[in-house]
């Protein structure tokens, strides 16, 4: 009942955003950013899709120090497609990570979900370090003129720090999980699966937590990664001809994600875009501007990503069928 409530949310958002607003300007505001600008913002997403694949494979090798870079690559595509169509926080990319890294990877259960714990936990604690960061000094430096908007965005802020604290908090100390477990599943083969991969998850946290040089690499690495959002949310602005101090982008960006984790409709779609409208009108951005800052940004972290991972999963299964001896090999040039 609550996910339809959240969803219809979603929705008569989207409405209220497509009838209220001038959509010829919006276009007009779109085809005025500078191509050069675009391109930049194309390799920048380019580079952030390689720097969360080297990721993961760091993650995956301390479980299989064999592991290949392009598997580890697939993996992470299949979880983007299906983070796409996924509202909220995309447990549905994390679950298709977790079955990819059983299938092509070979890692048992407890395993594969020991590494997408350890990249959750290190992500998302580099992403609630930046935004605490950023839009503190956002809400001490915007004009009184709009401190109202910023207090519901302070409000919504910590109830959503709350709920990622939980998270990581239960990331970060296991038993807390298996405590919950015990408490809330019956004894069957589930529960048995499940707190065998706590269990590997746990030694795996250890071990990442005893080595504090890998810790501290991963987590700086994370933060990179989250910093490139922004760098690339200061270059489209940059494509629109416009100034915007980098401490705003930074709490705009990752203001509009933390709202994106809210599950109102897949990929966030319509609610991150508003949202960032919203955002950008406190400094004094244009809501028909502001719309289409959010739909071209939108376009190079999301759209673009999504079908890079099309692409890339398309050639790797025309690989196959080479390989077998199927369709695609009985094609001639």
């Amino acid at each position: 009942m609550k996910k339809y409530i959240l969803y219809t949310i979603g929705i008569l958002g989207v409405i209220f955003m497509v009838r209220w607003t001038d959509w010829k300007e919006i276009s007009t505001y779109i085809q005025s950013i500078s191509i050069g600008f675009l391109m930049i913002g194309f390799f920048l997403q380019i580079v952030t899709i390689m720097l969360i694949t080297f990721q993961w494979k760091s993650m995956v090798s301390w479980i299989d120090p064999h592991c290949r870079l392009q598997d580890v690559f697939k993996v992470n595509m299949k979880g983007n497609v299906v983070d796409a169509i996924t509202p909220g926080v995309k447990v549905g990319g994390e679950l298709a990570r977790i079955y990819e890294l059983k299938k092509v990877l070979k890692l048992d259960t407890s395993g594969a979900t020991a590494v997408v714990g350890l990249q959750k936990t290190v992500s998302l604690l580099s992403f609630l370090f930046l935004t605490i960061i950023s839009t503190l000094w956002f809400a001490f430096t915007m004009g009184a003129e709009y401190q109202h908007y910023m207090s519901l965005f302070l409000l919504a802020l910590g109830i959503l720090a709350l709920g990622l604290g939980a998270i990581i908090s239960i990331c970060i100390h296991p038993p807390i999980a298996k405590k919950l477990i015990k408490n809330f599943l019956p004894p069957t083969e589930r529960r048995k699966k499940i707190e065998e991969a706590l269990e590997t998850y746990q030694i795996a946290l250890e071990e990442l937590l005893k080595k504090k040089e890998k810790f501290a690499v991963q987590f700086i690495l994370g933060i990179f990664i989250w910093m490139l959002f922004a760098i690339k949310m200061y270059i489209v602005v940059k494509g629109f001809n416009l100034e915007i101090h980098m401490f705003s982008i930074l709490a705009i960006t990752y203001l509009t994600y933390m709202v994106g984790m809210i599950p109102l409709l897949p990929g966030s779609i319509g609610s991150f875009e508003s949202s960032m409208a919203v955002l950008l009108g406190i400094i004094g951005i244009n809501i028909e501007q502001g719309i289409a800052i959010s739909v071209v940004f939108r376009f190079v972290t999301f759209w673009f990503e999504f079908w890079i991972s099309i692409i890339a999963l398309g050639i790797d299964k025309m690989k196959k069928s080479f390989k077998k001896g199927g369709i695609y090999a009985e094609t001639k040039i």
